[in-house]
């Protein structure tokens, strides 16, 4: 079943979400825990995991992210020497910050659909952006015609700790809808994509998620969020889910991390390759 938006979202802001959400904000501060997780999530867990969806050979001569925040995952990606990484957000705030911190980069104020960014571009990233739209698929299909390649990082958040959470704009984190894995990946269809790899992580699964409780000890004391008591629940509760893999899996959500392109893309790679296959054997062409 396709994911509904909270029908709350009635005159949903995002900029004005995005500027002032006191957790959004955080990340701009400089030596910030939020910042400082957001620094790991993407070296130790995003980034590596997108990048084994990207083709093996020569790194990309450029890169667009929509949806790029505060700018650390593009200006992480890997390019070419000499090679372009450009962001693009909605938060004027988040792009204040992202120009201040990675000056080496192009950052652009605005949506994408009415700012054009100069092309052509390899690959397009969007990483924690479609729950946060409210028509995904038309959102979707409109940046996987900025690059021949889409790449996403999609929360699949059908897990039972967020049973019950209310979607939409008062979201803690401005999500708008839930994903399941079916409703993702259906997602693409709607958008008239074509997937052409995917896989899906737990990030309590991975050597990240010890880093990120190092951290949070680090700055507050406490591996767990919460007061002395809640924290040692969470703290419980983690383990349980540790040593019980298939239990970890239904309380915490996961990641759908998946590499795309346009059908008709897709069908015209295929008949290039059809094409390449019939003068391999010496077929000529029509």
């Amino acid at each position: 079943m396709r994911p509904e938006i909270n029908p709350d979202s009635a005159g949903f802001d995002p900029r004005r979400l995005y500027d002032e959400h006191p957790e959004y904000a955080a990340r701009r501060r400089t030596g910030s825990q939020e910042q400082a997780q957001v620094d790991l999530e993407v070296a130790r867990f995003k980034l590596p995991q997108l990048l084994r969806l990207w083709p093996a050979g020569p790194s990309p001569e450029s890169m667009l992210e929509v949806g790029c925040a505060t700018g650390e995952l593009i200006a992480a990606w890997p390019v070419a020497p000499g090679g372009r990484r450009v962001g693009v957000d909605i938060s004027p705030a988040h792009i204040a910050a992202a120009r201040a911190r990675f000056p080496q980069l192009e950052f652009i104020d605005g949506d994408f659909r009415n700012q054009l960014p100069a092309g052509p571009f390899d690959g397009v990233i969007l990483s924690d952006v479609l729950e946060h739209v409210e028509d995904d698929a038309a959102f979707l299909r409109a940046a996987a015609m900025l690059a021949p390649r889409v790449l996403i990082n999609l929360p699949l958040e059908d897990n039972w700790l967020n049973h019950g959470r209310a979607y939409g704009p008062q979201d803690v984190s401005g999500h708008l809808r839930a994903y399941g894995l079916d409703d993702a990946l259906g997602l693409f269809t709607r958008a008239g994509l074509q997937v052409l790899q995917w896989h899906r992580v737990w990030i309590h699964e991975t050597p990240a998620e010890a880093e990120r409780r190092a951290l949070r000890r680090a700055h507050s004391g406490r591996a767990f969020a919460g007061g002395a008591l809640g924290s040692a629940a969470r703290g419980l509760l983690f383990g349980a889910a540790t040593a019980w893999p298939v239990l970890g899996r239904r309380l915490f959500a996961s990641n759908l991390f998946a590499l795309a392109c346009a059908a008709d893309r897709a069908a015209d790679r295929a008949a290039d390759r059809a094409v390449d296959r019939a003068a391999d054997r010496g077929v000529p062409s029509a």
